[in-house]
């Protein structure tokens, strides 16, 4: 399988018409109807579904998307480490959840970029599971993770950053009135919760004493991200077991309120063991361990 063909297949998924497609190619539409035939007899597949006004992909097509995808951009990022022998230049890939410690990373980042203006990045969010299996895959060179996550196998650095742990509800809802989450209370709140699975997203049987555990809590939803488990909050729906200072939760619509004993979490930056970095990433490494420093 060749990459010119990933690549044609790609921007056929994106026009999802051949003859669009292949004006952006600036190659004949027989000829990449023909290329795209020989694709699914070399893999044995349907790839499309062929009307008179739109080419769209099958399942089979849309799991070959996102590897052609990922192909294509390690091709590209190899590129880049491969041609940047003087200048510090490419483009340092960071996954990170939801957290303030974002900031460290940011601040290093940009304090990188004043002195080598080429160097760019790529963010991606989402919680620890998602992008720890970024990182194994290598689509991401570094992983910013909410404890509690399991680093043995990884490089890392713990950052001096904690967040507080506590319950996101709607100022209009029915408990909005309180200032504390106590063990008591929590088990009786209707409550959305991380959809990590690798690790517990907060040991609440240690902070409890023993009176909260999982069977206990009344949980009616999962959530990835904050942004939409915000919405159910803020409607009364649902009270979301989070962290403070997320910029999806600055409104006057929602509360944060503490857990009662008081639970913090911390984050750490993990990258693979033994993993060649381009010059780029190990240039945002130096600075990063500069700013911890500071």
């Amino acid at each position: 399988m060749e990459l010119r063909t990933l690549n044609y297949f790609l921007a056929v998924a994106r026009e999802q018409n051949m003859t669009e497609a292949a004006n952006v190619l600036h190659v004949t539409q027989p000829t990449l109807s023909r290329q795209m035939a020989d694709l699914e007899r070399q893999l044995g597949c349907t790839l499309f579904v062929r009307t008179n006004r739109a080419t769209t992909l099958t399942a089979d097509g849309m799991r070959l998307r996102q590897r052609a995808e990922e192909i294509m951009q390690l091709v590209e990022q190899t590129e880049d480490e491969m041609g940047t022998k003087r200048e510090v230049a490419g483009v340092v890939r960071i996954g990170a959840g939801e957290t303030q410690a974002m900031r460290v990373l940011t601040d290093a980042f940009a304090e990188l970029r004043r002195d080598h203006p080429r160097v760019t990045c790529q963010l991606y969010t989402g919680n620890a599971d998602a992008v720890e299996e970024r990182l194994e895959r290598g689509l991401v060179d570094f992983a910013l993770m909410i404890e509690p996550v399991n680093v043995e196998k990884y490089d890392s650095l713990k950052l001096p950053t904690h967040d507080t742990v506590g319950v996101v509800v709607g100022t209009h809802g029915p408990w909005a009135t309180l200032d504390r989450v106590t063990p008591q209370t929590l088990v009786q709140m209707p409550l959305l919760v991380s959809s990590r699975t690798t690790h517990r997203t907060f040991d609440l049987a240690a902070w409890s004493g023993g009176l909260v555990t999982p069977g206990r809590l009344n949980v009616v939803g999962t959530f990835d991200l904050i942004g939409n488990a915000a919405l159910l909050a803020e409607a009364g729906t649902a009270c979301v077991l989070s962290i403070d200072h997320l910029l999806q939760l600055q409104t006057n619509a929602l509360r944060f309120l503490p857990l009662e004993p008081a639970l913090t979490t911390g984050s750490v930056v993990a990258w693979k063991r033994h993993r060649i970095f381009s010059p780029a990433c190990e240039a945002f490494l130096e600075q990063l361990r500069a700013t911890l420093e500071q």
